[in-house]
């Protein structure tokens, strides 16, 4: 496939996950006018805001990208199995790269408030902190991990992959970090998507990114909600329980780390995988129309988010 084709092929990814996002943007914005238009005293029900917000995203929004997504050539990646030490493994790994992630995005955030005088709203910590620890759990551990998997790995990762296993994991990591649309988030997230997408291109079954993504968002959201709704951190017991909450999960993040950077090699694409030429990647995947234009938009859409609201 020529070079002309093949940037033809990435503008059209960017373009349908564009109009995906807008899609589910424009549903989530009309479901929440709707509602809170009636009844605007729900506002101050961080569980129904999460309902009225996830609902229409799990019914109508995903289902419609992922029609978007769906390409009739796409290839069938092979199918192979994970031994239980190599998904423990992996899960540390995933970990370690969530926490690098997360500093890197806390880092940033913490830049732009200081800059512009205020903390940069983070909307997941509060709906972990104020919502209900077990209905947020039902999209963050159980919805989010199966919807995401199914779009960011199965349908992207098929599409690309016949560029390259290399060019499947950055793609896969890149759309999925910015569909976020926040810097706390777009880290963490752009790690984890690559490293999720290895796993699957790897392995070809889906029940193991889903499974690593439903344990790092239950660790995340469930357990350390449970710390910031529970534990009085200002009482000698509650930071004792923290700072040892903080020391297991730098401890699994560290070593996921050093495990990573170990096994690096071994990541590595095979020899003559990538079918995007030398020195001309980034111009073919990214710099065309529609790959340009979804992330122009979603980094606009993530300093609105962190400058202004």
């Amino acid at each position: 496939m020529d070079n002309k084709m093949q940037k033809k092929d990435f503008s059209s990814l960017g373009f349908r996950m564009l109009i995906g996002a807008v899609l589910i943007t424009a549903i989530q914005l009309l479901s929440q006018n709707v509602v809170f238009g009636i009844r605007p005293e729900w506002l101050d029900n961080m569980n129904i805001v999460m309902a009225v917000t996830m609902i229409p995203l799990y019914v109508v929004g995903y289902p419609i990208a992922f029609r978007l997504m769906r390409k009739k050539d796409a290839r069938t990646i092979e199918k192979h199995e994970m031994r239980p030490g190599q998904f423990i493994l992996a899960f540390m790994m995933a970990y370690g790269l969530m926490i690098m992630g997360n500093i890197i995005g806390l880092a940033l955030t913490t830049v732009i408030g200081l800059i512009k005088g205020e903390p940069v709203n983070n909307a997941l910590l509060s709906v972990i902190s104020d919502g209900n620890i077990w209905i947020s759990a039902i999209y963050t551990v159980i919805l989010a991990p199966v919807f995401e998997e199914i779009l960011f790995r199965k349908l992207i990762c098929d599409r690309v992959v016949q560029y390259g296993q290399r060019t499947a994991i950055l793609i896969s990591g890149l759309l999925f970090g910015l569909f976020h649309m926040n810097f706390n988030q777009f880290f963490y997230a752009a790690f984890l998507g690559g490293f999720f997408a290895f796993i699957y291109i790897r392995t070809g079954n889906l029940k193991y990114t889903i499974a690593l993504h439903m344990i790092v968002n239950f660790l995340g959201s469930v357990v350390g909600g449970l710390l910031l709704q529970n534990v009085d951190m200002m009482s000698l017991p509650g930071m004792m329980i923290y700072a040892a909450y903080s020391m297991c999960v730098y401890a699994i993040g560290i070593t996921g780390v050093v495990f990573f950077f170990i096994n690096r090699s071994k990541m590595k694409a095979p020899e003559g995988d990538d079918m995007v030429g030398k020195g001309n990647w980034f111009r073919t995947a990214v710099l065309n129309p529609g790959m340009a234009l979804y992330c122009i938009a979603m980094l606009v859409v993530m300093i609105v988010q962190a400058v202004v609201i």
